[in-house]
């Protein structure tokens, strides 16, 4: 479709006074609302010209004169040099430090290690000191209760002694008692046998 310059000068004009407000990409309906009204048929084609223009302008003042792209790549030579030296000594620094590191752990293992041995070690005597001392202490607690057993034996013998000598002591009393009695009555027959003897001498 065929349009006539006035026409399209209007949509240009129109686009142009959008962007110069700070709308970057107006719509076609925007155009039109701007030019107080039109066809988008007459809009739509003329805003893709528009458009693609503005795209090559954009990237027309965006492209790095060639001086300056020599000079930003001489200078980012430059800096990715020195940025290359300073890494390279970096790493330098940072294996050195990581090597003077390990060696030190390498150190501190050795001396852990050597720790655990002598404590494993006089885990092992002690563990072989306390099964000696429980030793010790099971037969001193069998000795006790066999003393406690033969203690007890002893008191239950004590007891049955005792039973046995109260016993006797009753018996005891008891014969007593049979010999005063016995010896009361030898007197009596004594004196009876003396009687009767008199007796018998005073008939004659």
């Amino acid at each position: 479709m065929k349009i006539k310059p006035d026409i399209k000068d209007k949509i240009i004009a129109a686009a142009n006074a959008l962007a110069g407000e700070g709308n970057d990409n107006p719509t076609n309906d925007q155009v039109r609302e701007r030019m107080g009204g039109g066809s988008l048929s007459h809009i739509s084609p003329v805003m893709r010209e528009w458009r693609e223009a503005r795209k090559a302008d954009v990237v027309a003042a965006l492209e790095m004169p060639a001086d300056l792209k020599k000079a930003i790549e001489t200078s980012v030579g430059q800096v990715w040099t020195a940025a290359s030296k300073l890494a390279s000594v970096t790493v330098d620094t940072i294996r050195q430090e990581a090597e003077a590191a390990i060696t030190a752990a390498t150190g501190e293992r050795d001396e852990a290690l050597g720790e655990i041995s002598r404590l494993e070690s006089r885990i092992s005597e002690l563990q072989q000191a306390l099964a000696e001392k429980e030793k010790a202490l099971q037969q001193a607690q069998a000795a006790v209760e066999q003393e406690r057993a033969q203690n007890a034996k002893l008191a239950s013998d004590n007891a049955a002694l005792a039973t046995r000598v109260d016993d006797r002591d009753e018996q005891l009393k008891g014969l007593k008692t049979e010999l005063k009695e016995a010896r009361g009555d030898t007197k009596a027959l004594q004196a009876e046998l003396v009687k009767i003897a008199r007796d018998s001498n005073l008939e004659k």
